[in-house]
Formats: C-alpha cells, structure tokens, sequence
C-alpha cells in the first residue's frame, strides 16, 4: 500500500512514483487521501489495505501522509481501538500487538516529514484529542531520501515545513546547532533533511505539546495540519522569525485564527490550554489576546 497525500493524485508527480513501483514487479494500491491525522482516515487506508490484500507500507510525501501509515500499519495488527491502546510499551492500556506490524517504508518530501520518522505515530482519536502511541515496531525498516522527491516541493511549502521542523525540534529539546541546519535557506535541501533525519530521534523522545495540540486543534476545527502548525507560527518570513527566536533577538509580529484558537482550547480542555499558552508566549505570541467563545452569563469560556 502506498500511502500519501493530494500529490500522489497529480500527475505526473504520484503517478511515477506507481509506475516505477509497478515496473519493480509490485502490485501497488495507492491510498491518496491522508491529508487527515485522524482515526477516520487510518480506518480508511486500514479497509482499504485489507481489502486489496497488502503485505507492506509504502509512505511518500510530508508528515501527515507518514503519520497515517505509521497508524494504519499498526492497526493493521490490532484488536483494540486506537484510543485504547497504551501509548508507551509498559503503559496502562491495552498492549500493542506487535507481531502482525507490517514492514514500513518511509520517503519523507519535507522537513517536517523528515522529523515525523521514528516509532511513534500521531493520531487525533474520536474524541478529536491528539494522542502519540509509541512502539519500536513503528520505526521503518529503511527511510530514504529521494532527491526527486524533495526537489518538486515548492520553495515556499519547503520554507515552512523547515521553519515548522525548527520549531517543533526547539519545543522537544534539540540542541539550537542541529535546530539551525534545518534554517540554512539557499542550501541544500537534502542536507537540511539528513538533519532532521537525525532530529527524529529526538522529537520521537520528547513530551513537548506543541504538535499533540497542533494536531488536535487540525482536527477539531477541520483545518489542515500543516497550515495548523503554520498558525501556530508567525505567517510572514517564517524562516527569519525563527531564526530570530532562535538566536534572542528581533520580535516576530503573528496572529492566530479565531477558529482555531477556539477548537484547541475546546477540544483540548483548560489543561492543554494553559500549556499552550505557555508554548506560544515563549515563541513571542500571548494567546490570551485571541476571541474566544463566551458562556450564557457572559463569562469567558
């Protein structure tokens, strides 16, 4: 099963990638529709992996499109539902069935992608809240970067998931030298994804909230991941308003869509609300100023 985004439906762009997995001798079922994280769209490609009887994963394109095949290779395997699932071997859940996780292929396009390789898969569940499971079964068996691939992504959608990348990696913890690499405009694109290759690691280890409500914010409001994330950021020159956070110095001028604001805080609960408040305040952006929802007596919801 190969498993991308709206790209793996333009030709001749996804087609390709069809023919010259087919000219290999594979029969190829192509799943071109997740360009949703959530539990509806895994059920989807799950069906749709089952029914075309495939033994292997095949993800292509950005990190969304890796999310969903990380989780429809495990649910592939599993009896119990996603949001049931423990989400750390040795947690409190139902355990994850392991031995039945097809093998996984991995060819991120994207920064952003580049960091979503490794052995966890994020997922909005039923409830919309985002929610990691990790496994050592979920890490791919090989993650290649095709030069192809990474050089049809528009320079404007590669400054941003680059910009994303950074932010993301700052918020799990790396090291502001590695963070830096991913910000070299102009340079190579393939080196800027070998370094968010061995990010990975990294944000796959860190507890950071920024993606989780990045995600469940996406979800909620039925809004894009990617363009979620992008909200979450300043929307002009992201890559010099990153470097400038990353550095101390300059302050970067954003603003937060209503709609958005109001699914994270909802979907999220005041909990995740506070800490994305502190998130936010520490990229430069006070979400306290944003709308929000009133209650009946006109109190602040």
């Amino acid at each position: 099963m190969l498993v991308g985004g709206r790209s793996l439906g333009t030709p001749p762009a996804g087609l390709d990638v069809v023919h010259g997995l087919e000219a290999e001798g594979l029969a190829v079922w192509a799943f071109d529709r997740a360009t949703g994280p959530s539990v509806a769209t895994v059920a989807e490609a799950v069906a749709g992996y089952g029914f075309e009887g495939c033994d292997a994963v095949v993800a292509i394109g950005g990190g969304v499109a890796l999310d969903v095949a990380k989780a429809a290779a495990l649910m592939v395997a599993q009896r119990s539902p996603y949001r049931a699932l423990a989400d750390r071997p040795g947690a409190g859940g139902d355990p994850v069935v392991a031995s039945g996780i097809p093998a996984l292929l991995m060819v991120p396009a994207t920064p952003a992608a580049a960091l979503a390789v490794g052995a966890v898969a994020w997922i909005a569940d039923e409830t919309g809240a985002a929610r990691p499971v990790r496994h050592p079964a979920l890490r791919p068996a090989e993650a290649i970067l095709a030069g192809d691939r990474i050089d049809a992504v528009p320079d404007d959608a590669f400054a941003r998931s680059a910009a994303v990348a950074a932010l993301i990696a700052v918020d799990a913890g790396a090291a502001e030298v590695d963070i830096a690499g991913l910000l070299a405009s102009g340079g190579d694109r393939v080196a800027a994804m070998e370094r968010a290759l061995r990010l990975s690691a990294v944000v796959e280890a860190a507890g950071g909230p920024r993606r989780r409500l990045a995600l469940t914010a996406a979800v909620a409001g039925g809004a894009d991941f990617a363009g979620t994330l992008a909200a979450l950021t300043p929307t002009a020159d992201r890559l010099d308003a990153a470097r400038a956070r990353l550095s101390g110095t300059g302050a970067a001028e954003a603003t937060l869509d209503a709609r958005t604001v109001r699914a994270a805080r909802e979907a999220c609960g005041p909990a995740d609300a506070a800490e994305l408040d502190r998130v936010l305040n520490g990229i430069g952006l006070d979400f306290n100023e944003a709308p929000r929802r009133r209650g009946r007596r006109g109190r602040t919801a």
